[in-house]
């Protein structure tokens, strides 16, 4: 029997997806009460498929939420769905991401959501949305009131786009939005300067902040952590991995942690703030009660900076989770860690491609042990671990994640301990964050 080749799986996708486009089709003009999430991600529409959801749409008064992320629709779809959305009575949240709606979907949607009276969620990363898309979303951003989450990921929107955003939401003291996914938007210094000026005022929301992967470096890091050290009472997660952060920028949230006191997530992998940058961040640590989320990651650390950030989980009893991977610490640097971790309420650590070798993992395994403490998350991966007992030791540090759903947890001095959350700022949003860190592809996370 000749097995059946691409072209014909390739066939019954095609028919799955339409069968599953139809039948939600159906349930959209019954008005299905019991239909209130749809999820087309991944199912081939293209613009012609919208119109006849969009169409179905009308009919509609019970739908929550639309995901309909990585597909093949246009500006011209876009618009569809957008008028439709604009008069839908209950619907909450649209998810549009990696998509090709470009600046004329942006203004689409930008309209749909002036005055939308339900929708509190908007994502439109990966759509090829320029600096023009960003400004007619911004024109909405001055009125509308109920938008809580944007998210514009992987779109070259720029230093004018952020601009225009920020300033919207400078005039708009209305404005309910918590979280906003910037992420690789090709924001440079002068777009922080934007974002920082309006995170000094009184009455920003603003709670979740990605900016991964863009070109921010020690001048607008250094705007961003003034006004988090000053009048800025709101912002709980800053996602800033990736970016060109030098030891300045790290000293700069170094200074403003010592009197910050709602920052409770700070990402600061793929930058380069070094020894100085992370000896100064440690000192902070040694005052601060907020930050639970330290992500130091591929810093270029050394056993020198290592140092510091020992002695201030001696200190701190706030901090949860420590990341350290890709930093050349050496068994010097997981010496330098290990007397403080049993003690502190560090409850995830990440050393991995570390340079640490079973020496290293055995001062920390032993740490944990004399303190009778395991971590939810121990990783030392891709390190110079070859002593199969060693590696089997730092396994049986981790709490099983059957343990970690009943509760049993362990003797960590984190249990309980609550951790940051924006809805689906950081698990949805690989938009905003870097591997917790940037969530997956749907959301985009915001970026740690």
């Amino acid at each position: 029997m000749l097995k059946c080749g691409c072209a014909c799986k390739d066939r019954r996708a095609q028919n799955k997806s339409r069968r599953k486009v139809a039948k939600t089709i159906r349930q959209l003009k019954a008005d299905d009460p019991t239909l209130t999430e749809i999820c087309l991600d991944e199912e081939r529409i293209r613009d012609r498929d919208v119109s006849r959801i969009a169409r179905a749409l009308r009919h509609n008064t019970h739908l929550r939420e639309l995901h309909i992320s990585e597909n093949f629709i246009s500006s011209a779809g876009a618009h569809d769905l957008a008028s439709a959305v604009s008069v839908h009575p209950a619907l909450q949240e649209v998810w549009l991401s990696i998509n090709s709606v470009g600046d004329g979907g942006a203004n689409s949607f930008a309209r749909a959501m002036r005055n939308h009276p339900t929708l509190t969620w908007l994502n439109l990363g990966e759509n090829g949305i320029g600096a023009d898309g960003a400004i007619y979303l911004s024109a909405a951003l001055r009125h509308n009131s109920k938008l809580e989450n944007l998210w514009l990921n992987g779109n070259q929107i720029l230093d004018e786009g952020i601009n225009a955003i920020a300033g919207a939401l400078q005039q708009n003291l209305s404005s309910a939005l918590t979280a906003m996914s910037l992420n690789e938007a090709g924001i440079t210094d002068v777009g922080a300067a934007h974002l920082a000026r309006y995170l000094q005022m009184e009455g920003s929301r603003l709670q979740v902040l990605g900016l991964y992967g863009n070109s921010v470096s020690n001048e607008g890091a250094t705007a961003i952590a003034m006004a988090l050290g000053g009048s800025n009472k709101s912002l709980s997660e800053l996602y800033l991995s990736k970016n060109r952060i030098g030891s300045p920028g790290a000293k700069a949230f170094a200074l403003s942690l010592q009197t910050n006191s709602t920052l409770t997530k700070l990402c600061l992998s793929n930058n380069k703030i070094g020894d100085s940058g992370a000896e100064a961040l440690a000192e902070a640590l040694g005052n601060n009660k907020t930050l639970l989320e330290l992500n130091l990651s591929r810093n270029g650390i050394t056993p020198k900076g290592a140092r510091p950030l020992g002695r201030a989980l001696m200190q701190n009893r706030t901090l949860v989770s420590l990341g350290m991977s890709g930093n050349t610490i050496l068994d010097d640097g997981a010496f330098s860690i290990a007397p403080g971790l049993g003690l502190s309420s560090v409850d995830e650590l990440r050393i991995s491609e570390a340079g640490v070798t079973a020496e290293g993992a055995v001062a920390i395994t032993k740490n944990l042990t004399e303190n009778g403490k395991r971590l939810s998350l121990l990783d030392m991966k891709g390190n110079k671990i070859e002593d199969e007992e060693v590696l089997k030791e730092v396994s049986a540090h981790n709490i099983p994640q059957h343990e970690k759903d009943s509760g049993q947890g362990g003797t960590s001095s984190a249990a309980g301990q609550p951790r940051p959350s924006s809805r689906r700022s950081s698990s949805r949003a690989g938009e905003i964050s870097e591997g917790s860190q940037i969530p997956n592809r749907e959301g985009g996370e915001l970026g740690s």
